[in-house]
C-alpha cells in the first residue's frame, strides 16, 4: 500500500476561518469602542469581550493557515499513521503501538480515538497546554489521541485505509467490558 493522504475539507476550514475572523472583529470592535468611550457597557462585558478577542485572534490565524496550506491531516501507510492536522500534532505512530480504534462523539463531533498499548509514551512527549489537551481526552474516558472525522474530506476512504491495515474497531460496550 502506498501512502494515502487525507485532507480536511477546505470549504469547512474556510467557513470556520470566516466565522472566527468575523467574531474577532465584532468583539474587538466592541472592546475598542468601550475602551474609547463610544459604547458604555458594564465592566464585566468589557473583560468578556477582551478575553474573547484575545482567544479568537490566534484561533483565527490557525484556522486561516490551515485552510490555505495544502498539508494532509492524516497519512496512512504500511508502517503506521501520521496525525498532523490537529492540535497537538501527534506525528507518526507505528501500527505495532496501536491496539485498535474506537468511534465516539463529543457534542455531535464524530471522533475516532486510537487505543495505544502505551498511551503515556505519546502523551508524555508533550508539555504544557498540548499535554493537557491529551489528558483531558483521557479524563473524559476517551483515548488521548484521536482524529476528527467530521473535518475529513474523504471519510470513507479513511476508514477503508484503516481496514486495509487490519486495524480493529472497538465498540463502546466492548471497551468497557
Amino acid at each position: 500500500m502506498q501512502k494515502k493522504e487525507f485532507f480536511d475539507s477546505r470549504a469547512r476550514m474556510i467557513g470556520f476561518s470566516i466565522l472566527t475572523i468575523t467574531l474577532t472583529l465584532v468583539f474587538g470592535g466592541i472592546t475598542l469602542a468601550m475602551l474609547f468611550g463610544s459604547i458604555t457597557l458594564e465592566f464585566p462585558m468589557f473583560i468578556l469581550s477582551l478575553i474573547l478577542t484575545i482567544v479568537l485572534i490566534p484561533v483565527s490565524i490557525v484556522l486561516l493557515k490551515k485552510a490555505t496550506t495544502n498539508e494532509p491531516s492524516v497519512v496512512i501507510s504500511t508502517e503506521g499513521i501520521m496525525i498532523n492536522g490537529y492540535i497537538p500534532k501527534i506525528g507518526f505512530i507505528p501500527w505495532e503501538d496501536i491496539d485498535g480504534c474506537i468511534p465516539y462523539q463529543i457534542n455531535k463531533q464524530a471522533m475516532l480515538g486510537f487505543i495505544l498499548f502505551d498511551e503515556d509514551k505519546y502523551v508524555n512527549k508533550f508539555t504544557g497546554m498540548n499535554k493537557k489537551l491529551l489528558e483531558a481526552n483521557k479524563s473524559m474516558g476517551y483515548p488521548a489521541i484521536n482524529v476528527s472525522i467530521n473535518n475529513l474530506k474523504d471519510k470513507e476512504g479513511f476508514f477503508e485505509a484503516l481496514a486495509e491495515q487490519n486495524i480493529g474497531f472497538y465498540l463502546e460496550d466492548e471497551r468497557q467490558a
